[in-house]
């Protein structure tokens, strides 16, 4: 495996004046089989259960029903996460935890999505042309219907982007530059988005589940969709439960049932595999993979991605304020040991910016090498005494999270900090506090640059919990979403993530192999890179034989 997620080569040029629907629909892809490397070794409160537990419990619980299209007939698919969480949001807009970006990819369409490729293609809309300004787009949908037998029409797409604004939803703020009165309905199936300034690569900023596209009049709590499986019953923290949209305009799904259940950890989640008791674990961990393999019937499947796990240093925090301290714990960290120790090889090598799906990401910074010496001299240039003492505060958001965390403890050391790692659990982690932690370990990625930049790094990103802020980083990122040539635009993004690399606030150390165990008796496994979760959670793809 090479230190770096290779680019992919697919030029953005085309997408700038027309994106056009490209694949067949309605064809459940071939499967195909995961790649297997030896090991080297080994958001809220979730009520994750046991294996048995939570498959038992679900006998007790009386499903709400799925309206209109939703079909129960055929199988049911029985997908293994660690884990779901009690504050999973039912509404696209507001989805921050894995449960939430779940549901949303089940139950509705993005007008845009990444492909197998991690490059960024049409979803609910047919076409998106830019017009002769980039500050004007046009939009026409697919033949699509809701749950509830209704066509999907382009004054659902208007009532969703003014509802954006008009609740001050997240999405309101990654995409600010849009204005929400000027977007108007052209006929039923056309919109015009009209944007307070150029944006060349508007069509991947509507690829984040956040922007999945809701009917007139929604409820929140009763959520209606377009997605490939209606909305059947969600005991929160513990399970979901979907039914197939037998009418949807994609690959229809084969199951008629899906139900998503929440395990403890990733070790419930393989006994509860290779019992019998789910057909998938998503988001498995790397440390099981040896007992999968040698489990009769059950594979691994995995593949690279732009996912990682970022510790945040927060500049409203000391020692954080002063970026001698970001540099040298960037110094602390062996990421190769990394890769080796905590992910067994199921890694690549990260150099503290994002995105290596991106075509814009640079490769010509160098590769940030574990250099504890030189940390403890920046240190002690900067007039600290060492150790210095850094408190860090994680959840287990992924199952690799603790040992990541204690990872770092120790690596430390030997470059003049003394780190106390606070473990929580998700729902302290991501309660009221969050976003005031001195350093701490995020779960991001699976977004362009653009995207990764608007939610997470200019002032005002809905989710910038490090509160960074750089005004030449800010001017350059202006500059670049309004830059019509690649490679100009690619040359901007050069300097940006210079500035992310010479005095960010992130350390992204690595980038995770999604890794998926499965029965052989599921198929249809497709790689999504730049995409959250196994398969992106695109479950409407997996056959069952």
């Amino acid at each position: 495996m090479s230190d770096r997620v290779k680019q992919g080569n697919t030029s953005t040029e085309d997408m700038q004046k027309n994106i056009s629907a490209s694949t067949s629909e309605g064809t459940v892809p071939r499967a195909q089989k995961g790649t297997t490397k030896p090991l080297n070794i080994s958001r809220r409160t979730f009520a994750g259960l046991t294996a048995t537990a939570a498959l038992t419990a679900l006998s007790g619980i009386a499903l709400a029903g799925c309206q209109g299209t939703g079909e129960k007939g055929g199988s049911t698919l029985r997908i293994g996460v660690a884990s779901l969480s009690d504050v999973d949001a039912l509404d696209p807009a507001s989805a921050s935890t894995t449960g939430g970006y779940i549901f949303a990819n089940q139950v509705f369409d993005t007008l845009t999505a990444y492909d197998t490729t991690g490059v960024c293609a049409p979803r609910l809309a047919e076409s998106i042309v830019q017009g002769a300004e980039a500050d004007t787009w046009t939009v026409t949908l697919k033949d699509a219907k809701w749950h509830n037998g209704d066509l999907v029409t382009a004054d659902d797409v208007v009532y969703t982007v003014q509802r954006w604004f008009d609740e001050q939803l997240p999405p309101s703020e990654s995409l600010s530059y849009i204005d929400a009165a000027a977007t108007t309905a052209l006929d039923e199936k056309t919109v015009q988005f009209t944007l307070s300034q150029k944006v060349v690569l508007f069509p991947e900023a509507l690829t984040s589940p956040l922007c999945g596209i809701v009917p007139q009049g929604f409820d929140p709590q009763a959520p209606v969709g377009s997605g490939p499986f209606c909305y059947d019953m969600v005991d929160p923290g513990v399970q979901m439960v979907f039914t197939a949209n037998k009418d949807y305009w994609g690959v229809v799904p084969q199951a008629g049932e899906l139900v998503i259940t929440s395990f403890t950890d990733t070790n419930a989640e393989a006994s509860a595999l290779i019992a019998g008791q789910i057909d998938v674990a998503a988001n498995f961990d790397s440390t099981l993979v040896s007992l999968i393999e040698g489990a009769e019937g059950y594979e691994i499947f995995d593949y690279p991605t732009s996912g990682a796990l970022t510790w945040a240093m927060n500049c409203f925090k000391e020692p954080f304020a002063d970026p001698a301290v970001r540099q040298a714990l960037r110094l602390a960290v062996d990421r190769q040991e990394i890769v080796d120790n905590v992910y067994g090889g199921y890694a690549t090598i990260g150099n503290d910016f994002w995105s290596p799906f991106d075509p814009h990401y640079t490769t010509s910074l160098p590769q940030r090498a574990y250099d504890p010496e030189a940390a403890k001299k920046l240190l002690e240039d900067a007039g600290y005494d060492l150790p210095v003492k850094v408190d860090l505060w994680g959840a287990p958001n992924q199952p690799t999270s603790d040992r990541q965390n204690e990872i770092i403890v120790e690596q430390a050391k030997a470059a003049g900090f003394e780190i106390e790692f606070h473990k929580v659990d998700m729902a302290t982690f991501y309660g009221e506090a969050y976003g005031t932690y001195p350093l701490s370990l995020s779960y991001w990625g699976y977004l362009g640059i653009f995207e990764q930049a608007a939610m997470t790094i200019t002032k005002d990103a809905p989710y910038n919990s490090t509160h960074w802020s750089d005004s030449e980083y800010d001017a350059l990122y202006q500059q670049a979403i309004q830059t019509a040539g690649f490679n100009e635009r690619k040359a901007l993004v050069e300097k940006m993530q210079a500035i992310e690399y010479e005095r960010g606030s992130y350390v992204v150390p690595i980038f995770i192999n999604t890794l998926v165990a499965h029965s052989s008796k599921v198929g249809g496994f497709m790689p999504y890179p730049n995409t959250d979760g196994a398969l992106g959670y695109n479950f409407n793809l997996l056959t069952i034989s």
